[in-house]
């Protein structure tokens, strides 16, 4: 585990406080590190958003994923 000294605006932390964010955490950094781990998530969904909008664009990609829908569209349909 790395320690890190962290620094926020007071009016970041009486905000966190007048909403009854800190006492939903056992301590300052798991608040810390929850918040970064839901900043890693967003920022992969949104790379990941891009790659699929840049994707959009490729023909030959688009043209995979036709070919791969209509060779699984019998097996979509089967029942369980």
């Amino acid at each position: 585990m790395i320690r890190k000294t962290v620094t926020i605006k007071d009016e970041l932390f009486h905000n966190l406080n007048e909403n009854h964010i800190i006492k939903q955490y056992q301590s300052f950094s798991e608040l810390v590190s929850t918040a970064l781990k839901l900043l890693i998530e967003k920022q992969k969904k949104e790379e990941y958003k891009k790659a699929i909008i840049e994707a959009s664009k490729d023909k030959i990609y688009m043209e995979d994923m036709k070919n791969i829908e209509n060779e699984f569209k019998y097996a979509d349909n089967e029942i369980k």
